[in-house]
């Protein structure tokens, strides 16, 4: 049986080997490891201990920065200065503010010494003076920058971003220039639908009763700009009660129409309804008709707001 035979001499065998490859070892090349190894065991403890020292310096010089970081946010807040970092290399640049006609450069002010109050929320007179007042009173020259994006060099005339369009800033002014008591107001919408009419015809009317205190009419003109003369749709008379609940519907509840356009009948409906502020709904071509109302009113003498 070869297994067998083969099995006899196999203690032999490995004996011989084991002889061989003890004695093929070598001293030197045993200690070359030996010293490789316990340099790569000094070199990671080291780097750790390196790692340790960096991320608790790291940490030490975060939490210094955060105690100079509050420190300066107050002393700016009590200058009543916004947090962060000045920039000495950005400017703002020249801003154009893109004006709109003022009323009172060429009529005389209606409101002058009445108060801008939230109308329904104040309760005035007596020793108990339950004004309502605004949070914030914007002023003539607030507005909204069009070009807010800055670089390192805008400002200083080097650079062709040296300027930006501005929009007055929406809001309660502290002058009023007509008297609540005695404006009457209309609301049109024009060309096509779109989401939210109702909720802008809503708000309106809301706005000129419980914030402006209005104390006369607001007319809801139906069916676009032909409401205003057209005998088939006889204007609606809008009210904080018949305007309640419209938001919850579509379209608009005035109708709407293209075209029907007719300068002399609209103003002819403004002078005898004796509109001061006209309120006008629409995409580019509504606002096209709206600023030709506001030059012919102009031109006519007729003293109205229109937006």
């Amino acid at each position: 049986q070869p297994n067998c035979r083969h099995a006899d001499r196999l203690p032999d065998d490995i004996h011989h080997n084991k002889h061989i490859m003890t004695g093929s070892i070598d001293p030197k090349a045993v200690a070359l490891v030996a010293a490789a190894t316990s340099a790569a065991a000094t070199y990671l403890i080291t780097k750790r201990q390196f790692e340790k020292k960096a991320i608790a310096e790291r940490r030490k010089q975060y939490e210094l920065d955060q105690k100079v970081r509050s420190k300066q946010n107050e002393d700016k807040k009590e200058k009543g200065l916004p947090t962060g970092t000045k920039m000495d290399d950005i400017d703002v640049g020249d801003v154009y503010l893109w004006e709109v006609e003022r009323l009172s450069k060429y009529f005389p002010s209606e409101g002058s010494g009445v108060e801008n109050v939230m109308a329904a929320l104040s309760e005035a007179g007596g020793e108990d003076d339950r004004r309502a007042k605004y949070n914030k009173l914007i002023g003539d020259h607030e507005c909204i920058l069009a070009n807010i994006r800055r670089k390192p060099g805008d400002g200083d005339g080097t650079s062709e971003s040296t300027s930006t369009v501005a929009y007055i800033r929406a809001g309660p002014r502290e002058k009023l220039h007509f008297n609540p008591k005695t404006v009457n107001a209309a609301i049109v919408t024009c060309g096509g639908l779109c989401p939210g009419l109702n909720n802008v015809v809503r708000e309106i009317t809301r706005a000129l009763y419980h914030l402006y205190g209005i104390e006369g009419k607001v007319y809801g003109i139906v069916g676009g700009y032909k409401g205003f003369y057209d005998p088939k749709f006889p204007p609606l008379d809008l009210t904080p009660e018949s305007v309640e609940n419209i938001h919850h519907q579509g379209g608009t509840i005035l109708s709407s129409s293209r075209g029907g356009f007719d300068i002399d009948k609209i103003c002819k409906f403004i002078e005898s309804k004796d509109i001061k502020q006209l309120f006008v709904i629409g995409g580019d071509g509504t606002h096209r008709g709206a600023f030709k109302i506001h030059e012919t009113c102009m031109e006519r003498g007729l003293h109205v707001a229109v937006a």
